[in-house]
């Protein structure tokens, strides 16, 4: 989705961007493989792991790891210089908060109750309709490579629906 109104440097842009979205497959298949290791690991020890408990680390880490490095990049100062100065971004901020809370929540209850590919299938629909409710809503155009990339996504969450049910009915 493209929000910039100026036409030219797209091949870098566009590479960048492919580039992350294959750092974000890669990562997704390592967080899923070390949470079906964690789970396995608490069964055994006799313990579920609680969506909570799951969230609170995980921020808490992530919190530290962004503190670490604006702090090495000197950019904390000017952040809260910033919402010093800006007193109306504090309320967006919150709200943001507040809405990543709720998100987080219905995510870490998916890891701790489903399968790995449940959570994939899950993200990936959400970021599908992200990216169709930016075009409709808000007016921003996609190319024929980004239309092609959404059909090839609801493909495969097509065929994985498919595989799943048709699995279920021969179990019958």
């Amino acid at each position: 989705v493209s929000m910039g109104k100026k036409k030219g440097g797209g091949s870098a842009s566009s590479l960048m961007g492919v580039a992350y979205i294959i750092l974000s497959l890669v990562l997704d298949g390592v967080t899923a493989g070390f949470q079906k290791r964690l789970k396995a690991e608490t069964a055994k020890a006799g313990v579920k792991p609680k969506p909570y408990d799951f969230m609170f680390w995980t921020n808490l880490y992530m919190c530290l790891t962004a503190m670490v490095i604006s702090g090495g990049l000197g950019e904390v100062g000017t952040g809260l210089a910033y919402c010093a100065g800006n007193p109306e971004i504090l309320e967006k901020i919150i709200k943001f908060a507040i809405c990543s809370a709720v998100g987080q929540s219905f995510i870490f209850y998916t890891i701790a109750n489903f399968d790995p590919l449940i959570l994939s299938t899950v993200t990936t629909t959400r970021k599908i309709f992200s990216v169709l409710l930016s075009i409709f809503l808000k007016g921003h155009t996609l190319s024929l490579t980004g239309w092609t990339g959404i059909a090839m996504a609801c493909s495969g969450i097509l065929s994985e629906m498919h595989a799943k049910m048709s699995g279920k009915a021969k179990a019958h």
